[in-house]
């Protein structure tokens, strides 16, 4: 997944932003809690501000962005209603509905109608 990742004046201690390349959410998920988008578009991936201590890796961030694409893809298929509080890359429990989106998805080279 693309993503532009953008560092403050005051990183490490807080987190660079992580604006999503492909897909480019739509302007009306901006502050949409299910969307988890920021209403500047970058990702919402820390629940709360104390959740980055300034000595965390940007590898965790990109992780839950990648985690953040797949869930996004599962809520524009209509798979889920809103992407998890957790994050999918730590919560197993929703793997499950990566299959059930592929089962609903067009045989590869089809457009759905």
């Amino acid at each position: 997944m693309p993503v532009n990742v953008e560092y403050g004046h005051v990183y490490p201690m807080m987190p660079p932003a992580i604006y999503p390349l492909d897909p480019v959410p739509e302007p009306v998920e901006y502050t949409q809690a299910r969307f988890h988008v920021m209403g500047d578009g970058s990702l919402c991936l820390l629940q709360d501000a104390a959740t980055w201590t300034g000595r965390d890796s940007i590898v965790d961030l990109l992780l839950k962005a990648a985690g953040w694409r797949v869930e996004y893809a599962l809520l524009k298929a209509g798979v889920v209603e809103a992407l998890t509080e957790n994050g999918i890359v730590t919560d197993a429990s929703q793997d499950h509905l990566v299959e059930e989106a592929l089962a609903q998805a067009p045989p590869s080279g089809e457009e759905q109608v």
